[in-house]
């Protein structure tokens, strides 16, 4: 127990030189205040965490302000890689028990619901309003904010994700009016935002796939088209079950390749080697839940193997990363070095990967139970 004790409490004077160590560091080598725009932030910050990092008494406390910190910094990246002590849990939040989607002619959609919701509420429900404001009004506002606030994000699309798949996300519920309708009329109901905000499904309406190795999932459509969801990217594991799915579907017309959710990971180069190999019309699908080794596939897809991309745009978190420790020895943090080179001279921290086909979902296809995007990446494979 006294161990214990000793190696989860400092001293004040070990977390003040600790958090200036840190400041030190932040201010020299973080590469993207400008591009976020976010260097008058961290300023003002700086002042708070300061005082609280002085103020701390243990290392849970002193691990909280410099969790504080790194939301300041709005890196996906950015974070612990080990700590002395438990990283201190963070409050549950609460949400809408469904998740939307952005939909075409400036409409929101619900994607997927809880059980009991799907009863009334089934995918392809249009929301109209949200507490008295237009829907896309509402969350493209929460989306500002959101990012104003600051968190484990790299840029705005990224946080539009949060706001629309974890909608009205807080640590208080309470109810909600939203206007909802068929397509023919026009309904209200009161929904609690009381759904544990844990997590959201990344894609809707998929097919049916086989499970490879590496998070490789494939099927052949049945218009000949060849389809793999990478889930995440784990170097030669996903490189295999990409060269498994190639070999199960030698006939295939072209492949769709769905980034959708990508939550990054190792990655090989040897990836878009292997698709440029078939000789074979690509389509990638993308969207800003793809992130890090995620985007630089993308990247790469378009520029060596020609391929089409559509979708919205991806995360912005790709960057060369290092690691660094706190002097007591209290933490040992991730931090971002540089972007990855994107697309058109941008960087792919902050811009991400833009589609040369913007694709938001149909209303009137997803509760026919199609995909809009897969279908859209689907024609224009069959096409070419």
């Amino acid at each position: 127990m006294l161990a214990c004790l000793l190696a989860c409490t400092g001293n004040a004077g070990e977390y003040s030189s600790d958090w200036k160590a840190f400041e030190q560091e932040v201010d020299a080598k973080y590469p993207f205040f400008e591009l976020k725009k976010i260097g008058n932030d961290w300023k003002k910050a700086k002042r708070k965490l300061k005082d609280k990092a002085d103020q701390a008494r243990n290392d849970e406390e002193f691990l909280k302000v410099v969790m504080e910190a790194l939301g300041v910094l709005r890196d996906g990246h950015a974070g612990f890689q080990k700590t002395r002590s438990p990283i201190p849990a963070r409050e549950p939040e609460y949400a809408l028990p469904l998740t939307l989607m952005p939909a075409i002619n400036k409409q929101v959609v619900i994607a997927d619901a809880s059980p009991e919701v799907l009863k009334n509420l089934p995918p392809g429900t249009l929301v109209r309003s949200i507490d008295g404001v237009p829907a896309r009004k509402f969350l493209d506002t929460k989306t500002e904010e959101t990012w104003k606030q600051g968190g484990g994000f790299s840029s705005p699309q990224r946080a539009a994700v949060f706001v629309y798949r974890q909608p009205l996300a807080s640590q208080k519920i309470s109810e909600h009016k939203l206007v909802v309708s068929d397509g023919k009329r026009d309904r209200t109901i009161t929904l609690k935002n009381d759904w544990e905000a844990k997590g959201w499904n990344h894609t809707y309406h998929m097919p049916r796939l086989d499970r490879g190795e590496g998070f490789c999932s494939y099927t052949r459509l049945p218009s000949g088209v060849g389809y793999m969801h990478l889930r995440r990217i784990r170097g030669k594991e996903t490189l295999q079950g990409v060269r498994v799915a190639l070999s199960k579907f030698p006939d295939a017309k072209g492949w769709i390749i769905d980034l959708r959710g990508n939550g990054g990971g190792n990655y090989s180069s040897e990836l878009p080697a292997a698709l440029v190999e078939t000789k074979l019309p690509l389509a990638v699908i993308i969207d800003a839940g793809c992130m890090s080794a995620g985007e630089t596939l993308a990247r790469d897809l378009k520029n060596g193997a020609g391929a089409k991309l559509f979708g919205s745009t991806t995360a912005g978190a790709s960057s060369a990363k290092y690691t660094w420790s706190f002097p007591s020895g209290v933490a040992t943090l991730i931090l971002s070095q540089r972007s990855r080179g994107g697309l058109n001279g941008k960087p792919i921290e902050f811009f991400g990967i833009a589609p040369d086909v913007p694709i938001e979902a149909d209303p009137a296809e997803l509760a026919r139970g199609e995909n809009s995007e897969i279908k859209a990446a689907e024609n224009f494979v069959l096409k070419k």
